[in-house]
């Protein structure tokens, strides 16, 4: 008895260790052993009995609910005021993802490494490790809000005390609403404190760096980023504030719906879903157009080494989580094969990815047990679901089904079922609603492309493809009409003397608005062929706006193909795609086509 009396003590005097070390962001481990975090996610508001879990709410939907508002607005100015020497500081959780390039969570880095940042792009890797990551953020973010809440007068406490517990991190559903929430630009706005009403400084405006000037170090000198003392948004030049308007238009105008749909019904293997290192269309490539999107040539959303500084991040990468969980539920067998690792700070180079691979530096207990993509798979360990994703009151099928019917509702172009958009702009149609009867199978026509991250030895850069005639002017090229999609390379961050690895990134563009818009019947492969051989062309451009050459890139590979498609008879079901067909003799005669590496 007396042995079980003190067993009991030592575990119950061990937990409350964890506890207290936790709040007060102490990481622990083994007594003399190396030191960990676990990573839990956000658990207030769970019921563990049925399963059901509070919802990650659409950011212009929860600035409409005062307490919950109000106090997300407050836990994110608490979470970036933290010194940025804590490990649980904004500053060191959004470092974890590119610079500074230190050790976070006592994961050390792999020998040989040339590649910075823990973040993994361009990888299978990809999605299941920003879920984690995303927990992360969200766990402290309920931190400061539990002990907000507590701050609340004796009248109102437990509606902040219900709110705090049902917190989860806000997104911005980029592919419905194509402009950043407006609330987000704002210097000031005005919520709810435990003194009263009050305008407060704008925590998701910009991130403003403690320690300034930067420690070269950490933040080179010879960087566009490199005398902004707060992130940016699509600046004019280096050296100009932010300027969203630039931002919204790129945003409104990359066909992003359109893209977001495409990945959710195209892709039904997980690794062409979620990353461009298999050909597909893929959620990993919309991200990247985001990212350049808000961004543009001078702004911190443009690097993957800068980008998680800027609070837009993490709206931005919960909506990628979003559709990653509505992915799941209309897939739930579908699962990760394996691919070789292209390497990042913590993960081996040319290693093979598993469902067992871990994903540093994120660890779920104090003796550093590291998360795999089998372990955070499921949005239940961290606490959350979606509003689309109520998945213990249903049974699967019924799951797949309702988030079928949500996909189609929110995302399809040529809107079949007649979904009430919430989008800013009209609802782009791609084809003549009359020539889409549900059931009826259409031919789809498609621009795939291949080529090498580090093409242009690390620097972003964007394929352009023009059905018509090439403005003559590259500053013209991204808004004009013959425009017909652009596909952003970002690469991620390598420094050292080794070389730039070849990373191939795959993606696809389709071509139906345009075939749409045109005399051509879309079905008729001799009718479309010819069209396309005589009017398609396509260029590179940095982001700066420098032209380079197609045959400078001989890793650049463009190809045109068809897919026969059948449509949904019903709105709980998707679209079916058929193979592919490659027509090698629309691109094969133009540098960077079907078997091309050069020009004529």
């Amino acid at each position: 008895m007396l042995f079980r009396y003190l067993s009991s003590l030592w575990l119950f005097s061990w937990a409350f260790f964890i506890r207290v070390a936790i709040t007060a962001d102490v990481p622990v481990g083994v007594p003399g052993g190396p030191q960990y975090y676990p990573v839990t996610g956000s658990n207030s508001g769970v019921t563990s009995q049925s399963g059901s879990r509070p919802f990650r709410r659409n950011i212009l939907d929860l600035q409409k609910d005062v307490p919950a508002w109000s106090l997300y607005v407050q836990a994110l100015a608490s979470m970036q005021k933290a010194n940025e020497s804590s490990q649980l500081s904004y500053f060191q959780v959004a470092g974890i993802h590119g610079r500074p390039y230190i050790t976070w969570n006592n994961v050390n880095e792999v020998p040989g490494s040339s590649w910075r940042g823990y973040c993994t792009h361009s990888s299978v890797l990809f999605l299941n490790w920003h879920r984690p990551y995303l927990a992360l953020f969200e766990q402290i973010l309920g931190g400061y809000a539990q002990d907000i809440a507590k701050q609340y007068p004796a009248s109102v406490s437990s509606v902040y005390q219900d709110a705090a517990d049902n917190l989860r991190m806000p997104y911005w559903d980029w592919a419905s609403t194509p402009e950043m929430p407006d609330i987000i630009n704002h210097a000031t706005i005005q919520i709810d404190t435990p003194t009263g009403t009050q305008s407060v400084s704008n925590p998701l405006l910009q991130y403003t760096f403690q320690k300034f000037p930067f420690d070269p170090s950490y933040f080179p000198s010879n960087t566009v980023f490199a005398n902004d003392r707060y992130t940016k948004r699509s600046p004019d030049t280096a050296t100009s504030e932010s300027n969203p308007a630039t931002a919204n238009y790129w945003l409104a105008n990359n066909k992003i719906m359109e893209r977001t749909w495409s990945a959710l019904v195209k892709s039904k293997d997980f690794n062409s879903f979620s990353t461009t290192a298999v050909s597909g269309p893929s959620l990993e490539a919309i991200h990247n157009d985001i990212h350049g999107d808000v961004g543009g040539s001078y702004g911190h959303m443009m690097a993957l080494e800068y980008s998680a500084f800027d609070p837009i991040f993490w709206l931005h990468h919960t909506n990628v989580d979003r559709l990653f969980a509505m992915w799941q539920a209309i897939n739930p067998n579908s699962s990760m094969t394996p691919l070789s690792e292209p390497g990042t700070y913590a993960i081996l180079r040319n290693s093979i990815d598993t469902v067992d691979t871990p994903l540093p530096p994120f660890t779920y207990n104090t003796q550093g047990n590291t998360y795999t993509s089998a372990s955070s798979s499921n949005t239940r360990t961290f606490g959350y679901t979606y509003p689309e994703v109520e998945d213990w009151s249903q049974s699967p099928e019924q799951l797949k089904a309702n988030v079928s019917a949500q996909i189609n509702r929110m995302y399809d172009p040529n809107g079949m079922f007649h979904k009430k958009s919430r989008s800013i702009t009209p609802r782009p149609s791609l084809q003549d609603r009359s020539a889409l009867i549900p059931g009826s199978t259409i031919r789809e026509w498609s621009i795939a492309i291949e080529v090498s991250k580090f093409a242009l030895d690390g620097d972003n850069f964007a394929v352009r493809f023009f059905l018509g005639d090439v403005p003559s002017d590259p500053k013209d090229w991204p808004r004009s009409p013959s425009c017909a999609g652009s596909v952003l390379i970002m690469p991620p961050p390598h420094i050292g003397d080794q070389p730039m690895r070849e990373v191939i990134l795959h993606d696809e563009i389709s071509l139906e608005k345009a075939v749409a818009k045109s005399s051509h019947d879309s079905n008729s492969v001799g009718d479309v062929v010819p069209y396309l051989k005589g009017i398609l062309n396509w260029r590179v451009q940095k982001l700066d706006g420098t032209v380079v050459s197609n045959d400078q890139i001989p890793s650049l590979k463009v190809t045109v193909f068809d897919e026969m498609v059948t449509l949904p008879k019903d709105i709980t079901e998707l679209p079916q795609y058929g193979s592919k067909t490659v027509h090698e003799e629309i691109t094969n005669s133009k540098a960077g086509g079907y078997g091309r590496t050069t020009a004529n």
